[in-house]
C-alpha cells in the first residue's frame, strides 16, 4: 500500500524545508554527498510501501485474535495466579496459592478487578468458557491497538532515528504514568523500562518539578487504590507490590525454590520466540558502531547518540538483571518484547544503510543517488528478512499447537454437571477453572511432584482473608490438600513416562476408570530438539513422540 496522502505531504514539506535552506543566505554552498543524498531523500519515498494505519490495525487484529483463540497457556503461572483467583472474584469458587494467602500477600487483586467486572457481566449471558475466551479477544483487542500507536510512530516518519527522538519528545507525564502503572498494577520490576525516561527528564532535560510531581501524582492515583482494594481483600494492611520485590530479593530463598536455568536460557528462548530478530537485537549496538564508521559518506548514519542508547537501555538492563538471576522463566521476557522488535528493526535499518553505503562505491546506484533514497535500492533486504522471519515463526506455531494445544480442549468433553476433576502428575497442564462446567472444581492427586501446589478457595465469605496452615513460601507439598483419586469423578491422565506408585496408569485401570477422551500431547523426553521446537511439514513427524492426555470417568461413584 503506498503512503497516504498525508504522508506524502509530511515528506514533501520536509524536503522542501530543506530544499529552502540549503538556498538561504547570500550564496550557496555544495553539499557533501551524504548531506545532499539526505535532503532530497524524501521525494523518493513515494514509490516505498507498507501498510497504511487500517490494514496494520486488521493484520495486527487477526493475529492477535487467533492467537486468543487457538493459543494454549504455557506457563502455569498465567492459570493458577490469575485465571483461578479471577474465577473467584467471579462465580465464588476457584483455587488458591500461596501467592495469595494473607500471610503472604504477594499478589494484588486490584488488576484482576479490571478484568473480574466485565467477567461478571458476561457471566450472566456465557458459559465460563466463552467468558474466558472473550476475555482473551479484549486482551487481543488491546494489545493489538497498542502495537497499532508502536507501528503507526514508526511508519509516519522518514528516519529510523527520528522516530527514537519522537519517543523521549513525548508526553512525559504519559510516560510516568504508564511506567507506575506497569510497575503497581503488573510486576513491579517492570521500573527498569522506565530508568530511560527518568534520565531524559533529569538529567538531559532538568526536569526536577515535573518528573516528581508526575511521579507522586501517578503514585497517588494507582498506588491508594490498590492498597485500599489488597487490603480489604486481605483484611490487613498490604503493599502488594512491595511484599513481591521484598520476597524476591530480600530473602534468603527468593524464588530459586522454583527451579533455576543456566544463564544461556534467554538466548535460547529469545531464538524461539523472536528467531532473526533476536539476533538482530543482540547486534544492534554493534550494527549501530558499524553503520556509523561504513555509511558516513553516502548516507547519513544513524549515530551512537543520546536517542539510540536512551531507547536501547531498557533491553539491556533487563537483559542484564534477569540474565544474573539463577531463577529464569519464558514469561520474565516479556516486559521487552516491544524493545527487541525495536532492536532489531534499529539493526535491519543500519544494515540497510551499510549495504547502500557499500553499493553507492561498487555499482551504478552512485549516479541516481542523489535522486532516490537509500530503501528503494534495499528494499528487498527487509523484504527478505520479513519473510525469513514470518516462515520461522509459522513453523514456530504450527510446533505448540500440534505439540501442546490438547490441554486446551480436552475438558470440553465434560457433561455439564457439578462434579470433582482431578489432575495428577498432569497438573501443570490445566486449562484452568473456567473450562470446566458450571459448579466443577479442579483438585489435585499425589504424584511424585513434591512441591506446594494450589488449594481451594474457602467457601466462606471472608476466603481471601483466612490464612491456611497447609501454606508456605518454601515451596513444600501438603499432602492434607490432596484428594484420594477414588474421590475424583474425573481424572486427567498420560501414559508419559513410566507408572510409579504414586503415579499409576490410570487408564489401564479399566475396572475403575473409563476413557472419556483423549488427545494428542508431545512427549519431549521421546522427541528430537530441534524438531519439537520448529515444525517442519512431512520431517517433522519422524523425529517427535506423541502421547496421549487422557480425560477419564470414575465408574465407582456417580
Amino acid at each position: 500500500m503506498p503512503l497516504t496522502a498525508r504522508q506524502r505531504s509530511i515528506h514533501n514539506k520536509n524536503g522542501a524545508k530543506r530544499s529552502a535552506s540549503m538556498t538561504k543566505g547570500k550564496r550557496s554552498r555544495k553539499s557533501s554527498e551524504g548531506e545532499y543524498l539526505v535532503t532530497n531523500a524524501p521525494t523518493d519515498l513515494r514509490s516505498i510501501s507498507y501498510p497504511g494505519g487500517m490494514v496494520a490495525l486488521g493484520l495486527l487484529l487477526t493475529a492477535r485474535l487467533i492467537s486468543a483463540y487457538w493459543g494454549h497457556i504455557a506457563d502455569c503461572d498465567e492459570t493458577y495466579n490469575y485465571w483461578e483467583p479471577l474465577h473467584y472474584l467471579v462465580y465464588g469458587s476457584g483455587l488458591q496459592t500461596w501467592e495469595y494467602s494473607p500471610e503472604y500477600s504477594i499478589r494484588s487483586y486490584m488488576p484482576l478487578w479490571m478484568f473480574a467486572v466485565p467477567a461478571k457481566i458476561l457471566s450472566f449471558i456465557m458459559t465460563p468458557v466463552s467468558v474466558f475466551y472473550t476475555l482473551r479477544a479484549l486482551l487481543a483487542s488491546l494489545t493489538a491497538c497498542s502495537e497499532l500507536m508502536f507501528y503507526k510512530a514508526y511508519a509516519c516518519l522518514e528516519y529510523l532515528s527520528l522516530f527514537v527522538r519522537s519517543l523521549l519528545a513525548f508526553f512525559h507525564h504519559q510516560q510516568l504514568f504508564a511506567s507506575a502503572w506497569s510497575s503497581v498494577l503488573c510486576w513491579p520490576f517492570t521500573a527498569l523500562i522506565g530508568v530511560p525516561i527518568a534520565i531524559d527528564m533529569l538529567y538531559f532535560k532538568n526536569k526536577f518539578y515535573e518528573f516528581f510531581k508526575w511521579s507522586l501524582i501517578s503514585l497517588i492515583v494507582i498506588l491508594v487504590p490498590t492498597v485500599i482494594i489488597d487490603s480489604w481483600h486481605y483484611g490487613r494492611l498490604v503493599v502488594a507490590p512491595w511484599n513481591i520485590v521484598a520476597y524476591n530479593i530480600f530473602t534468603e530463598h527468593g524464588p530459586d525454590l522454583y527451579g533455576v536455568e543456566p544463564w544461556t536460557y534467554y538466548f535460547v528462548n529469545g531464538f524461539l520466540n523472536f528467531n532473526v530478530v533476536w539476533v538482530l537485537a543482540l547486534s544492534c549496538p554493534l550494527l549501530l558502531l558499524a553503520c556509523r564508521a561504513v555509511a558516513t559518506r553516502s548516507i547519513a548514519p544513524p549515530a551512537f547518540c543520546i536517542p539510540y542508547w536512551l531507547s536501547l537501555m531498557p533491553l539491556a538492563l533487563w537483559l542484564g538483571v534477569f540474565m544474573l538471576q539463577p531463577h529464569k522463566e519464558e514469561r520474565f521476557l516479556y516486559p521487552v518484547y516491544s524493545m527487541i522488535i525495536l532492536a532489531g528493526a534499529i539493526s535491519l535499518d543500519c544494515i540497510q544503510k551499510m549495504t547502500f553505503a557499500v553499493g553507492t562505491e561498487l555499482f551504478r546506484w552512485r549516479k541516481e543517488r542523489e535522486r532516490c533514497h537509500y530503501l528503494s535500492y534495499t528494499g528487498h533486504l527487509a523484504v527478505m528478512c520479513v519473510m525469513l522471519f514470518s516462515s520461522i515463526s509459522i513453523s514456530r506455531i504450527a510446533a505448540l499447537y500440534n505439540n501442546y494445544h490438547g490441554p486446551m480442549v480436552l475438558l470440553r468433553h465434560l457433561p455439564a454437571e457439578p462434579k470433582v476433576v482431578c489432575f495428577g502428575k498432569e497438573w501443570y497442564r490445566s486449562p484452568s477453572s473456567f473450562h470446566l462446567p458450571p459448579g466443577a472444581s479442579i483438585r489435585f492427586v499425589a504424584s511424585e511432584f513434591d512441591g506446594q501446589l494450589p488449594a481451594p478457595f474457602s467457601h466462606l465469605h471472608n476466603a481471601t482473608r483466612i490464612i491456611h496452615p497447609h501454606f508456605n513460601d518454601l515451596n513444600k507439598g501438603d499432602n492434607s490438600t490432596y484428594l484420594p483419586p477414588s474421590k475424583c469423578h474425573y481424572l486427567i491422565d498420560s501414559d508419559i513416562g513410566r507408572p510409579t506408585h504414586l503415579q499409576p496408569f490410570y487408564h489401564t485401570d479399566t475396572k475403575s476408570w473409563n476413557i472419556i477422551a483423549s488427545v494428542p500431547i508431545l512427549d519431549a523426553s521421546k522427541s528430537n530438539k530441534i524438531f519439537r521446537a520448529f515444525y517442519v511439514p512431512g520431517i517433522s513427524y519422524k523425529h517427535v513422540v506423541y502421547a496421549n492426555l487422557y480425560l477419564l470417568k470414575n465408574v465407582l461413584i456417580n
